[in-house]
């Protein structure tokens, strides 16, 4: 196969954007998928012929009219597919613990104003943390910002004061405002919803990730996180790109410094002048592109790029009508017994999320730790989308349950196993892990939910091993690179390479973890394969696409088969699938 412009590997958020975009201006592409379904960390996936559950996305943030999001929808004739539903503007997330009740509205002053009522003690000091966190993400443009040093350099001027705390971990913001210790355990659980923990989260990435929401509101896409990756394959397809699923790429091909194309898993050669990576930073350099053909410096560099944290997810199907309560997210707290001072804060961090102290054959050991201290995370993706008649039977809701978790494989008794034959699901020490940690998830779902724990009909725990054995990231991390100081912005890997004609896509980039880093990065890679600024183009009103080639959608459209099923007519595997 000889006739592609470019070819996109993996059809993440990230790729499935940049062979859109591609697509659109007339290239031909080829997005070549390891996996049956489309959508990487994004997919969502059924059991029971009755349960659908969101692997990635729970919530997204920026989808008013003018969002970055809506923005590129708009640019590629997407608008009138994905409809954004809004989560309760006072409430799109809660913190509950013993004695705390914290709503996280919309809007910065309203969120400071339910700070310092949570916490009356520490008045003074959240409103200088709020004043920081304002100034650091006001200017911060997800699109541009990360761009280019020189951009970045320009928005840090800008900041003014708050700069001092820019590239420092937010636990020193908040040490600085004397935070106490209930409080910083509380706001620390945000940087979570990046892979990671307060020692290691840039006081930037946390202001950002809050303006996202705080600022432009919560939302959530109508049928589901799979929509997404649906309505970038349907611009694909009819635009003339091809989309080829189950099908692993061994190797990218370069000859005298330039792409030449990829060699598939059975050997089969299809040669593009431009080669798209959107999948892990790390492994495209360590696994796909032979030693010889990156420069030493380049090479050092993607040898010193962290990983963050992985997650556990723990899906239920409950018989519990969720559709009429409230809509947004609990953080649940189980109890304050790890936040007498800093230093336990410190220490329970370290041992429940980085693995401290727990090696081989002590797993067991971490999931009863983690089952009864661990903070969770708790949505619904039934109460989001009421009306998506594939989620949940009436009556009945889904409810996903997600933590950062260590990764350490001998932990998890997953040590020593070929991760892709997935053997380690037979080990014995993996699997009392795994039903440790459900019975504490099944607590969590409790306290956000009361009567939901009683009312399970049906489990199942995603772990770090099943993450990498499906979407194929380092360490099992679906966000990518940890949001570390010297991982900000363009100090991460660009989009273009030292390859010429190799260039990267997803939230290893400088646009970052979760569903608006991977999407801009698809629409920067795009642009540099094809040397124009489409976002400069989409901003000023263009619309890349041809909606006449555009094929309607049924009003009960089904995501999931259409990007599991008529792409190449192969036999709907989702309901089959163990994510054990």
């Amino acid at each position: 196969m000889t006739d592609f412009d470019a070819i996109v590997i993996g059809s993440g958020l990230g790729g499935s954007s940049a062979a859109a975009h591609l697509a659109a201006v007339g290239k031909r592409v080829l997005m070549l998928e390891r996996y049956s379904v489309l959508g990487g960390s994004s997919h969502v996936f059924r059991r029971q012929g009755k349960w659908e559950f969101d692997c990635g996305v729970h919530y997204l943030g920026d989808c008013g009219p003018d969002g970055h999001i809506p923005t590129l929808m708009r640019g590629l004739g997407l608008d009138d597919r994905i409809s954004w539903l809004p989560l309760d503007s006072d409430a799109f997330d809660t913190f509950r613990g013993p004695d705390l009740e914290l709503k996280v509205p919309v809007g910065w002053d309203a969120f400071e104003a339910n700070l310092v009522a949570a916490f009356p003690h520490d008045a003074k000091g959240l409103r200088q943390l709020v004043k920081v966190l304002r100034a650091l993400s006001r200017d911060w443009n997800r699109d541009l910002t990360p761009a280019s040093m020189a951009s970045q350099n320009r928005w840090l001027l800008g900041v003014g004061a708050a700069a001092a705390f820019a590239y420092l971990p937010v636990v020193s913001l908040f040490l600085a405002c004397r935070l106490s210790p209930r409080t910083i355990l509380t706001l620390g659980i945000y940087c979570g919803l990046l892979g990671s923990t307060p020692s290691k989260t840039t006081s930037t990435w946390y202001a950002v990730l809050l303006n996202l929401y705080i600022g432009g509101g919560a939302y959530f896409p109508r049928g589901g996180g799979q929509a997404l990756s649906a309505a970038f394959a349907e611009v694909t397809t009819t635009h003339g790109g091809v989309i080829r699923r189950n099908t692993a790429v061994e190797k990218i091909l370069v000859d005298n410094g330039k792409v030449r194309g990829v060699r598939l898993s059975g050997g089969e050669i299809v040669t593009a002048p431009a080669v798209v990576s959107a999948g892990d930073a790390i492994r495209t350099f360590t696994d796909l592109v032979d030693d010889e053909h990156i420069p030493f410096l380049y090479r050092r560099r993607v040898g010193a790029l962290r990983m963050g944290l992985p997650f556990i997810n723990a899906y239920f199907g409950v018989e519990l009508d969720l559709r009429s309560a409230p809509n947004g997210n609990i953080f649940v707290i189980p109890s304050w017994d790890d936040c007498k001072n800093l230093a336990t804060i410190a220490l329970t961090e370290r041992r429940l999320f980085h693995g401290l102290r727990y090696g081989r054959g002590s797993g067991r050991d971490w999931a009863e730790q983690f089952a009864a201290r661990g903070p969770t995370f708790v949505q619904s993706s039934t109460r989001r989308d009421p009306d998506h008649h594939t989620c949940a039977p009436m009556g009945h809701g889904t409810l996903e349950v997600q933590s950062i978790v260590p990764h350490n494989p001998a932990m998890w008794g997953v040590d020593g196993y070929d991760v892709a034959k997935h053997g380690y699901r037979q080990d014995a020490t993996y699997n009392d892990i795994k039903e440790i940690l459900i019975e504490g998830m099944a607590q969590r779902i409790e306290v956000a939910y009361p009567g939901a724990s009683s009312a399970i009909k049906f489990v199942e725990l995603g772990t770090p091993a099943a993450q990498e054995r499906f979407v194929g990231n380092s360490s099992g991390a679906p966000f990518g690179l940890a949001p570390l100081a010297s991982q900000t912005g363009a100090l991460r890997p660009g989009t273009k390479t030292p390859i010429e004609g190799l260039y990267l896509a997803g939230t290893n980039t400088p646009w970052g973890p979760a569903t608006e880093g991977s999407m801009l990065s698809g629409r920067h890679a795009a642009s540099a394969v094809v040397g124009r600024d489409l976002g400069a183009e989409v901003r000023g009103g263009a619309v890349l696409a041809d909606r006449s080639k555009l094929r309607p959608w049924p009003k009960n459209f089904d995501a999931l088969r259409a990007v599991s099923n008529e792409l190449d007519a192969q036999p709907d595997t989702a309901d089959a699938r163990d994510r054990a």
